[in-house]
């Protein structure tokens, strides 16, 4: 027989079991829809049955019935989610097969690996393995030869001596291979040349080795991950949450998972992942939220977006060192020995109210009595307990106790510290001569952001407020961008396990990035990892990128494209429809249009729109990604992905501090096929390397 038969034959065997797997989902697909279908109408009988004689039953029958009805709907929405599933798989059920050769056993097993585990309805048999379980680590983790995967029996030993990789779209094989090697290169170079969709996608297919150790860690209380630019650090992190939601699925639901994003925008670019894995949305929250829900009752307050526009307009020296001494991890040590020290200044004093006394050591011992407690919240343990000694004592005697009397007593408690609130200790906190032009406000009724989570970290410290107890596990993007106090406050906020990635080269303001050790220093007994496969961008976008901020540990992946265009131009509004009109007769879907600032991004739109090009256009204020063409700000971009980049206005004027260089930087690390460079006047001291770098970079004039 010779090879190409033996192909032929393997081929044919292949879409066989395909065929077969695909008849076992299509049935049961029709017995779920069945089952829901009968289940809705025994519902609504039921829900008319007790409406009906609602009037002739006893209490224990109504509840009786209404936990049946109840149950009955519990597992309707089962059925509905299995019945998804079954809907997903057929469009594609597996994208992947190892065949494991385990020691002691006569012949090798043949396990099928998809997004959702399927058994076959009569035997029972597994006929498609989940992603996350763990015969599936064979698949990621392992070339062919000597291998193991956990069992309910232990470790499994032995032989892969098989890993074959499949494309199946709208249930039809579109092409496989045997790859010898982890997650062969030539599948992951077919994804990753694929065009852009409008939502970040599940990468189960193409999850590399690495990607793998960091998605099936499930021992970490904290894990830190610093990613470079396009290494899929985001699409990891929601792998890792998916994955323990199915490794703890009796303890861990979506319910109690939240997820920190840098904004609204990017919130609903990343929504779709979990669903696509077949678990529930999660709760999202990002820093402006966590400052409104504090901050609107006690002081107005500039944003992280507000600040990031007054930066790239103008550098303010005295601010930036403001920002500075607010966002290492030596400032929240300063600020936890100043709320400490605050204990030292209560001066207890003798209670009266209503000819009834408590003297100040019995003031003195009831506050000792709460020392583990917040300041503020041992303020009114003291005034709690002396309203009620001397309440009783009143009421003893014949008397009455009012309110008044309540209030009278808290006035004098309040009284033993100097300061009213946690508003008022924060601003003391900069009254020493070393520290007083640390604090600036930007109006009577109005601080800085830089100000904004020292002052709710103070709150949280000085008295008990509400937390986020339910949260299981956090997920925080974007962790360059947020300083040592803000992780902080999260600690405060959050006792459960957490997800915080970043990459410490995107940072859109210097003056107060967090790089993974800062991190760590709040979260001592915190692992880190680190990605350095970047796949989001050609090699030749990379190096590019790479000119303007180097990351020696970046490793690009070998995949290529045109080289980047640097293009000087008379006319840059010409040239960026220009642009719109070469991407609209290509193969790729995305256009993203990144400018330095947001006001830049809305004149182009206006621009652009005038001319009769739909777009979108992203910011601060905007809470959906949009498709097609999007036009943002580089701050507003961070985490998107588009076919094709332009950036306009890259002239030395535009680009020239080093926040500039970071904006640079993120914008054209969006950009996975094809990137365009445009200036008018002389470029950006950040793109001298164009002139001298060959083939790397065009640089030319557009032809009109």
């Amino acid at each position: 027989m010779t090879g190409a038969q033996t192909r032929d034959e393997e081929q044919e065997q292949e879409h066989h079991y395909l065929s077969e797997t695909l008849n076992l989902l299509s049935k049961e697909r029709e017995r779920l829809t069945a089952d829901i279908d009968t289940a809705a109408g025994d519902i609504d009988a039921r829900k008319k049955h007790l409406w009906d004689n609602l009037r002739d039953m006893d209490f224990a029958e109504k509840a009786n019935y209404r936990g049946e009805v109840d149950l009955s709907i519990k597992l309707t929405e089962h059925a509905e989610m299995l019945h998804k599933r079954v809907e997903r798989l057929l469009l594609s059920p597996y994208f992947g097969r190892v065949d494991f050769h385990t020691d002691g056993e006569s012949e090798a097993a043949t396990h099928y690996i998809g997004v959702h585990n399927f058994s076959h309805p009569e035997t029972q048999q597994i006929v498609i393995h989940d992603w996350r379980a763990p015969v599936s680590s064979l698949f990621y983790d392992y070339e062919t030869g000597r291998a193991a995967h956990e069992t309910p029996k232990g470790t499994a030993h032995g032989d892969i001596t098989r890993k074959r990789q499949y494309k199946i779209s709208g249930g039809r094989l579109e092409y496989m291979f045997d790859s010898a090697l982890n997650i062969g290169d030539e599948i992951l170079q077919r994804e990753l040349g694929e065009s852009a969709d409008d939502r970040m996608r599940n990468i189960v297919a193409t999850i590399q080795r690495e990607q793998n150790a960091v998605i099936r860690n499930d021992t970490a209380d904290v894990l830190i991950l610093q990613g470079v630019a396009g290494s899929g650090k985001t699409s990891i992190a929601l792998h890792r949450v998916a994955f323990l939601l199915y490794r703890f699925k009796d303890t861990l639901s979506s319910d109690n998972v939240m997820i920190l994003s840098p904004n609204k925008v990017f919130g609903d670019y990343i929504a779709d992942v979990l669903p696509e894995l077949g678990e529930e949305r999660v709760a999202e929250i990002d820093f402006d939220r966590i400052a409104s829900r504090f901050l609107d009752k006690v002081t107005g307050h500039e944003t992280f977006g507000e600040q990031v526009v007054t930066l790239l307009d103008r550098v303010d020296d005295a601010a930036a060192e403001r920002m500075r001494f607010k966002a290492t991890p030596e400032f929240v040590t300063r600020l936890d020995e100043w709320i400490a020290s605050l204990a030292d200044e209560f001066t207890s004093a003798e209670i009266a109210q209503r000819t009834k006394r408590l003297s100040a050591d019995w003031v003195a011992d009831a506050f000792e009595d709460a020392r583990a407690m917040p300041i503020f919240t041992r303020l009114e343990h003291v005034a709690d307990t002396a309203v009620h000694v001397l309440k009783n004592e009143v009421r003893d005697r014949g008397g009455t106790w009012s309110a008044a009397d309540t209030n009278g007593v808290r006035k004098q408690v309040r009284a033993m510290l100097p300061y009213k609130d946690a508003f008022a200790v924060y601003r003391t906190f900069y009254s020493s001569d070393e520290w007083q032009d640390m604090f600036r406000p930007l109006g009577k009724k109005k601080i800085e952001y830089s100000d904004v989570f020292p002052l709710i970290y103070t709150m949280l410290r000085t008295s008990r407020q509400e937390t986020f107890g339910h949260i299981r596990h956090l997920l925080v993007d974007e962790m360059q961008d947020y300083t040592a106090v803000q992780y902080a406050v999260l600690r405060e906020l959050f006792s459960c396990q957490m997800t915080i990635l970043g990459d410490s080269n995107q940072s859109v303001n210097p003056f107060s990035s967090s790089s993974p050790a800062t991190i760590h220093d709040i979260f001592p007994d915190a692992d880190r990892l680190e990605l350095c496969k970047s796949y989001r961008s050609t090699a030749e976008i990379t190096e590019f990128a790479q000119n303007i901020s180097r990351n020696d540990k970046l490793v690009p992946i070998e995949r290529h494209g045109p080289p980047p265009r640097v293009v000087a131009c008379a006319d840059q509004q010409a040239e960026v429809l220009d642009l719109v009109d070469r991407h609209s007769r290509s193969d790729h879907r995305s256009l993203g249009i990144i400018c330095k600032t947001v006001a830049q991004a809305a004149a182009v739109h206006r621009a652009v729109t005038a001319a009769g090009v739909e777009a979108t256009l992203l910011d601060y204020d905007s809470t959906a990604f949009g498709s097609g063409i999007i036009i943002t700000s580089a701050h507003i971009s961070k985490g998107l992905e588009f076919d094709h980049v332009v950036v306009p206005g890259a002239d030395d004027e535009n680009y020239v501090s080093e926040m500039d260089k970071c904006m640079l930087y993120i914008a054209c690390t969006r950009a996975m096929h094809e990137l365009h460079v445009i200036h008018e006047g002389p470029p950006s001291r950040f793109l001298s390397f164009a002139a001298d770098s060959g083939t790397a970079v065009v640089t030319q004039a557009a032809p009109r």
